[in-house]
């Protein structure tokens, strides 16, 4: 009986030893570097950013073979993925229009302010092969009234196998919506 007990209590023992640490992600604005010069006086920008409840959680989540997903409680964003995507797409856009200030959220926006809104209604993520994001967007125009509404896929291929890559592909992807909504803002004009 003696011996019983010491083997169960070494199987708890080794069971506790092999515990798998988590591992913690983040985006990162496209590209790398240093931001330009804010030039005087910038346009607001209020962004607001929505994700599908079956990513906007702490674990990252591949898409496997066919319909099925994977939810990884070791492989855990830094916080809340709605907000790493709305903080890496404001400097994304700051990044490539130094004229404009990006706030995320509703706010109260100045006059001339221009709102944007992200409704991302899809994310995929196949490891070692491609991230992709399914957005739409509006870009709202308040001193103007004009209204421009949008929606694309935007895909990047991970570099690898790893979770970093996974993290590094969301970002790419990022990295071209903000593009295609620079592509498609007002441009400040020239007094």
């Amino acid at each position: 009986m003696k011996s019983l007990s010491v083997a169960v209590c070494l199987g708890l023992l080794c069971a506790c030893a092999t515990v798998r640490p988590d591992h913690f992600y983040i985006l990162s604005p496209q590209p790398q570097g240093a931001i330009e010069a804010r030039t005087a006086p910038a346009t607001q920008v209020i962004l607001t950013v929505s994700l599908p409840s079956l990513v906007d959680r702490s674990e990252m989540v591949l898409n496997t073979t066919g319909d099925g997903i994977a939810v990884l409680e070791h492989e855990r964003w830094a916080a809340p993925l709605t907000d790493l995507v709305a903080q890496t797409l404001a400097e994304d856009i700051e990044r490539r229009r130094a004229d404009l200030l990006v706030s995320q959220g509703a706010g109260h926006p100045r006059e001339g302010a221009i709102k944007v809104m992200i409704d991302t209604v899809q994310v995929t993520v196949r490891r070692g092969q491609l991230a992709s994001i399914d957005v739409h967007w509006r870009i709202l125009n308040t001193r103007t009234g004009t209204d421009v509404i949008g929606g694309d896929v935007f895909n990047a291929p991970l570099g690898g196998e790893s979770y970093a890559a996974v993290a590094r592909a969301l970002s790419d992807c990022l990295g071209l919506l903000a593009d295609r909504l620079i592509a498609q803002m007002p441009t400040r004009e020239r007094p």
